[in-house]
């Protein structure tokens, strides 16, 4: 008889051990899993939360389809609004000379000056941009062209074109450990409105009426063609 009631003094509280191990694990494995979604939250909204305590950010631009000259490449400058919204200047150069495709017309340079506001709807990177630009465009007349002119002028073989627009764009744009920044804008479209400046000595200079008809169809094209481009590139900081 004392041995059994010794068995069942032994055996109880190992048993009540036993099933309030599970209790104990439970409780143990909610913590964490009740901790894990602020976590998330966290990782997924670093970038708005960097933009949030960041003032100003500087990013070296890459456009590298873009028209009306591929290859552009820039900066941007901006501040950050609370985490919601940016606003930026934007500057892009690019510049082309391939007698091969231009013929007699020679060589290309297209300069874009643009105010930017970047809006992210409340999200963390995704946001369209909008703003109005400023285009600067040149065309250095070829030598055959030149040498078919009644007189060579120091400007005859510059065309000159100035013109303002409005940009628009959808893209996404990341910030990183140290407030590394990348974007990217998948679509973007520059559009000149309204002429300010077209200048062409070469025009006045001109006796070939075929020279001529290029020269203006060309600076017609340039004037109005809309600057679409993709996947252009933005890599910097912010501080």
């Amino acid at each position: 008889m004392t041995f059994f009631l010794t068995f069942l003094l032994m055996w109880f509280p190992g048993q009540a051990k036993a099933e309030s191990s599970p209790q104990t694990v439970t409780e143990e494995g909610t913590g964490p899993a009740h901790e894990a979604p602020p976590k998330v939250g966290e990782v997924r909204n670093g970038t708005r939360v960097r933009r949030e305590n960041t003032k100003a950010f500087l990013l070296l631009t890459y456009s590298p389809i873009d028209l009306l000259i591929p290859g552009k490449y820039g900066v941007t400058l901006g501040m950050n609004g609370e985490g919601d919204r940016t606003w930026e200047f934007e500057y892009l150069r690019g510049s082309l000379s391939a007698p091969f495709v231009l013929k007699d017309l020679g060589s290309m340079t297209d300069q874009r000056f643009s105010l930017i506001g970047r809006s992210y709807f409340g999200g963390n990177s995704f946001n369209i941009s909008y703003g109005p630009s400023f285009f600067d465009f040149s065309l250095h007349v070829g030598n055959d062209l030149l040498n078919r002119a009644s007189a060579t002028y120091p400007s005859a073989n510059l065309v000159h074109l100035q013109a303002v627009g409005f940009n628009l764009a959808f893209g996404n744009r990341w910030s990183f450990k140290h407030d590394i920044t990348f974007g990217i804008d998948w679509i973007s479209w520059a559009q000149p409105v309204f002429i300010t400046k077209k200048d062409s000595a070469f025009l006045n200079t001109a006796t070939n009426d075929n020279d001529r008809d290029n020269v203006e169809t060309a600076m017609k094209l340039i004037s109005y063609f809309p600057r679409f481009a993709l996947f252009k590139l933005q890599l910097g900081m912010m501080f």
